[in-house]
């Protein structure tokens, strides 16, 4: 069995969301998070995964968190706390609180037209299935794409592999790190849209088009942006689209002729750079953070708004961010793919984030009504329980099969702990 390196950090301490008190914890109880870090350990002791770092909040203060296996394998840098991981689309939450911040200062409006930002995207057209033709047609769409569409990811954006290849869309013409942030969006505006605005959520370059968004009510870029609204009122100092690389996790996946990990951090997407700054601002995939970090925002979003130095958001705003914007007609999630991942089971989308529409214990899943949850291609993912008082993150960089196994334990972990709202 391969060396493993291991600092369990299960513990009470301030979650850094203020003052709460320290749960006690029972036997029970420990067990349950006791046997989710062995499960944590298995997963690295079976070359299942690289490396672990979690943390999980009850009623604002740490009730287990560690860091098992290794940042770098090669390197033998073992992970830890101040471990940075590639969020991918955990970012997206991030960009949908700094735009709802300008909604409630009064310089953005949900309801407005996109194209009141973002010229090119007046008269938006749209690619249209028409039955026995070879290819879709373009024809105009039944009304503009609103700042309101971008959050419930009901705009018609979708993936460059989405689009009919007529297209001709390439994903590093949208996020490429030899383009600025507006130049990337400025060729998606030329490019017709999957829907109609409104007609249906589709997961894809929305929250990159928010970010763009926000960079032109600013005045700064994106990054700038994230930072003043964001991540400085926060106290979240590892956040942001720059890492150390003596922070930056390796990403692994399986290699698939010996069965053991290797190294597959060039097959990743490029969203970012990640270890230097560019003109590029993914605000859909491209932001780094540290678990803890992470599990601050959460903390927020289960404090109906209140960061460690005051409120960021009002109340209102976090209640309409975490309650299903979706009709019958315009969900599921995923509805364009044939397997989509266990963890969207009974979910729905607020503004920039999935929410859970009923309780779910099934296929592995537990979850329950009302929680505001989202992940990451790798390997990362979150879950907030507000009725519960719970927040949980988990992170590792990983490409392959099973990606969402240590967000699947952690949920197990957690609510065996702590049951139905106790």
């Amino acid at each position: 069995m391969r060396e493993v390196a291991v600092a369990l950090l299960t513990m009470i301490v301030a979650a850094g969301a203020g003052a709460a008190p320290t749960p006690k914890l029972d036997a029970e109880q420990r067990a349950a998070l006791e046997s989710m870090e062995r499960a944590f350990a298995a997963l690295v002791a079976g070359e299942q995964r690289a490396g672990v770092v979690w943390e999980v909040a009850k009623d604002g203060a740490v009730v287990s968190r560690g860091a098992i296996g290794w940042q770098d394998r090669e390197a033998r840098v073992p992970m830890s706390a101040t471990t940075t991981f590639r969020l991918y689309s955990m970012s997206r939450a991030i960009t949908s609180v700094a735009a709802l911040r300008l909604v409630e200062r009064g310089q953005l409006r949900l309801d407005a037209p996109l194209a009141t930002y973002l010229p090119k995207f007046a008269g938006p057209k749209v690619f249209e299935i028409v039955p026995g033709a070879a290819d879709p047609q373009i024809v105009p769409a039944r009304r503009p794409i609103l700042i309101r569409d971008l959050l419930s990811y009901r705009a018609g954006f979708g993936y460059a592999y989405d689009y009919p290849k007529s297209a001709g869309l390439q994903r590093d013409e949208v996020i490429g790190l030899d383009i600025s942030t507006a130049q990337g969006i400025d060729r998606l505006a030329s490019v017709p849209l999957l829907n109609h605005p409104g007609e249906r959520w589709h997961y894809g370059f929305a929250s990159d088009v928010l970010g763009r968004v926000i960079e032109v009510v600013t005045g700064v870029t994106l990054d700038r942006a994230l930072r003043d609204l964001v991540f400085e009122p926060l106290g979240m100092d590892s956040t942001g689209f720059v890492t150390s690389p003596t922070r930056l996790a390796k990403a692994y996946g399986p290699d698939k002729n010996a069965g053991t990990l290797v190294d597959v951090t060039e097959r990743l997407p490029k969203s970012a750079d990640y270890l230097r700054a560019s003109a590029m601002h993914s605000g859909g995939g491209g932001l780094v953070s540290t678990a803890h970090d992470y599990l601050i925002f959460c903390e927020m979003l289960r404090r109906k708004g209140v960061g460690p130095k005051g409120r960021l958001l009002s109340e209102k705003t976090v209640a309409a961010m975490s309650t299903d914007d979706l009709s019958a007609s315009q969900g599921p999630l995923f509805w364009h793919q044939k397997d989509p991942s266990p963890i969207v089971i009974g979910g729905g989308w607020g503004l920039g984030v999935g929410v859970r529409t009923r309780d779910v214990d099934s296929s592995g899943l537990l979850s329950r009504r009302g929680e505001i949850f989202w992940g990451g291609l790798a390997g990362t993912g979150f879950f907030i329980d507000p009725a519960s008082g719970l927040s949980g993150v988990v992170m590792t960089q990983y490409l392959g099969p099973d990606g969402d196994e240590p967000v699947l334990l952690l949920r197990r972990g957690v609510y065996g702990a702590f049951p139905q709202h106790r």
